[in-house]
């Protein structure tokens, strides 16, 4: 099982996320002009860290241990290819990697957190952002930003914050933007809580400008969970984020992001949210926004079935009027609709998989059990459509679907990670499933699946999946005797960069 501090942890389930970006669920999502009576939405950009015009993944193990050195980390780079990606051809980036890359890793230790994929110089090649910890002498969280070339990535630079980080176009500039969850630049002990960097990130790390949202976000100085994503249709990303204080949940809050970027007053949604994502459920233009409300007593979270609220995108942001989706009255076959412990919307990715113009949102459910075995995972696909999220013609993936590799075994956690894009260039985005326990040569080592984008929704035919040692990366992790993870974290995060 894999499972971080709590503070990561609430990161790690928004974030989600391996460089598997959508292309642009729309038209409207590129930079042309959009359709009359039809919304703009924000650029979202593809991960081409070589400039090669085809989709790089980009998988964190964070708890690696490398070189002796345990939580060490390290990221595999999967580059794709006219055939999908290749797997023979990875690049690992580690404490062990010859040059500058092995020195920025060697900073810390858990390099690789939360990673986020931009071109955030502006050079047209996609650069990657990672958290490492103790980074400084005041044993800080850090960002390595590296950057991406012809070459693929090569070299990078520090930065003082992190815990949690987030990529977006706050003020529609069409420069990408890098939202940390807590930033160090006045010297305050604390820091300076969420604090975006605008774009364009000079490579000595120096921002066009920056601007921070403060430190009151109840019982810490950074929230628990962040999303981002054009809900207004304005093509600028806007933040919603979620708090609260002990086991008590406050309500999330809606921050617009405007010419001058986030705004830092905000309106409150009309539930107690944690993770989520932003996807053009309805084709309207503009982006909803589906959470999962975890209760105002959010450590009963855990013993209550998982409860989605989705919330309607329009010029003003999202609404007051909730559409609430629940297990139970989905009528899925191939899941227990009564479980409580299932983890039903932990992990949440949205894109447009079988390609008629409406995003469709994908669950994860890394709790679900297999009879008698518990924690197997299992992930679900709900279709968007004219009148949004409808549960005709939804489908359940487990690790015992015909034509997924492997089968479901104790605390595999397939569905830990999820996300949607197009790796195998076809039109349609393909979803990457991870399984942070999944057993290769050593336990809970994890792996990757890669499901293909059809017309009719998600194929297992002919689907790519694999392990650290197929990429030459570490299959040894945490033992969990300094921390309650274990494993070396691959496959339970994967690139982010909101899209919806």
């Amino acid at each position: 099982m894999y499972l971080l501090p709590r503070r990561l942890a609430a990161i790690s389930a928004l974030v989600c996320v391996a460089a598997l970006l959508l292309t642009g669920c729309s038209a409207d999502g590129d930079g042309t002009p959009a359709p009359p009576g039809k919304a703009k939405r924000a650029k979202q950009e593809v991960p081409d860290f070589n400039g090669d015009g085809y989709a790089d993944l980009a998988v964190p193990g964070p708890l690696s241990t490398v070189d002796g050195v345990q939580r060490a980390g390290a990221v595999s780079v999967v580059y794709g290819s006219r055939s999908g990606p290749d797997i023979g051809h990875a690049q690992v980036v580690s404490r062990a990697t010859e040059g500058p890359l092995g020195q920025l890793a060697a900073r810390g230790t858990d390099f690789g957190g939360s990673p986020v994929a931009r071109d955030f110089d502006g050079d047209g090649f996609t650069d990657l952002a990672v958290t490492v910890s103790g980074a400084d002498a005041d044993d800080h969280t850090g960002t390595v930003v590296l950057w991406g070339s012809s070459a693929g990535l090569s070299g990078g630079t520090t930065l003082p914050g992190g815990w949690g980080l987030h990529g977006g176009d706050f003020d529609g500039d069409g420069r990408a933007d890098l939202l940390l969850d807590n930033y160090y630049a006045s010297g305050r002990l604390d820091g300076d809580g969420p604090t975006v960097l605008y774009g364009p990130l000079s490579r000595d790390g120096k921002a066009h400008r920056k601007d921070s949202l403060g430190t009151d976000w109840g019982d810490d100085i950074v929230p628990r969970a962040i999303i981002v994503g054009d809900l207004t249709g304005d093509g600028r990303d806007d933040l919603v984020t979620s708090q609260g204080f002990e086991e008590m949940q406050e309500r999330g809050r809606f921050f617009k992001g405007d010419d001058d970027g986030l705004e830092h007053t905000s309106d409150d949604l009309n539930s107690y949210s944690g993770n989520g994502v932003i996807g053009d459920f309805d084709g309207d233009g503009y982006g909803d926004l589906v959470v999962r409300d975890v209760g105002e007593v959010s450590e009963d979270s855990e013993s209550r079935p998982g409860e989605l609220r989705l919330f309607r995108g329009s010029a003003s942001g999202p609404g007051s009027r909730v559409q609430r989706i629940v297990q139970e009255t989905l009528g899925l076959t191939g899941i227990d609709k009564h479980s409580v412990a299932d983890g039903f919307g932990d992990v949440l990715a949205a894109g447009d998989v079988n390609g008629d113009g409406y995003a469709d949102l994908a669950v994860g459910l890394p709790g679900e059990d297999a009879g008698q075995v518990s924690d197997t995972g299992a992930v679900v696909l709900l279709l968007g459509g004219k009148k949004g999220l409808t549960s005709s013609g939804a489908q359940v993936i487990t690790q015992d679907t015909p034509g997924v590799p492997g089968r479901g075994e104790l605390a595999d956690r397939f569905g830990a990670a999820l996300r949607a894009g197009d790796v195998n260039h076809d039109g349609r985005p393909d979803l990457a499933v991870g399984a942070p326990g999944e057993q290769g040569k050593v336990q809970q080592s994890g792996a990757v699946w890669i499901l293909n984008g059809t017309a009719e929704g998600l194929s297992t035919r002919n689907l790519t999946s694999f392990g650290p040692a197929a990429l030459g990366a570490p299959e040894e992790g945490s033992d969990g005797a300094d921390t309650d993870a274990k494993g070396t974290g691959f496959g339970g995060s994967f690139t982010a960069s909101e899209d919806g």
